[in-house]
């Protein structure tokens, strides 16, 4: 990368994790992020999830340094006009989703010039759809982190490239899911890296093949997931 390239972070005011990943955009000298908060919020449901999953080790900071620092924009709807319209009038080539509460519709995906990247937690296309990582687990598969361009299906365009997390005996559930979301950042750095040093987009890439979708892993299989990290009984730890 040589010339600054302009990226645009699909994101929420409240996202725990997302000045984590600033963090790391702080890292790429070439690349300056533009926050685009919806005024929706990282619903109270899913911010109960995720210090259940992650007890505590991602305290949440203060957002102001970052809003000092970067340009931002609040819009009423990732996939209203205005979002579209700020996204082609400034420019904006590529979008990253960093916690958008929203399903990305194909106005969205069309506004950007090269495409909205995803680092998915799971490895795609097995792997689409909710609660991928506990899924892997209970099926002894490898759990991880897939960076793809987003369409308009369930985790199912082009794919970067996937990332294995590794996963040691002894772990428990909580440090696989704190060492998924750390996997996740690198992923996404190493994504943007790679779409503006080869000039990657959508079409550069092949399709996926055509995969179903999981859905929330139920309390009972969670469970199961839980005891077979602590028991050492999941084939892929090391």
């Amino acid at each position: 990368m040589k010339q600054t390239q302009v990226v645009g972070l699909l994101t929420s005011r409240n996202h725990p994790l997302l000045p984590y990943f600033l963090d790391g955009l702080n890292l790429l000298s070439e690349v300056e992020p533009v926050l685009i908060f919806d005024e929706k919020d990282f619903s109270e449901k899913d911010i109960r999830i995720f210090f259940d999953r992650t007890q505590g080790v991602f305290p949440s900071r203060d957002l102001k340094p970052f809003l000092d620092r970067y340009r931002w924009t609040t819009v009423p709807n990732h996939n209203g006009r205005a979002c579209c319209s700020f996204v082609r009038e400034n420019g904006i080539g590529l979008l990253v989703n960093a916690g958008t509460p929203r399903i990305i519709k194909p106005d969205l995906l069309e506004a950007a010039s090269i495409g909205v990247l995803n680092a998915h937690p799971g490895i795609l296309p097995q792997y689409r759809g909710a609660s991928c990582c506990e899924w892997a687990i209970y099926n002894n598969d490898p759990v991880g982190v897939t960076a793809h361009f987003m369409d308009a299906g369930i985790d199912s365009g082009p794919i970067l490239f996937s990332r294995e997390l590794l996963v040691t005996k002894g772990q428990s559930y909580t440090d696989v899911r704190i060492g998924l979301y750390c996997l996740a950042h690198e992923v996404r750095i190493e994504a943007i890296q790679m779409i503006f040093e080869r000039g990657l987009t959508p079409d550069h890439l092949s399709p996926q093949p055509e995969a179903s979708a999981f859905k929330p892993i139920p309390d009972q299989y969670l469970e199961v997931v839980k005891a077979r990290l602590v028991e050492n009984t999941y084939q892929h730890a090391c």
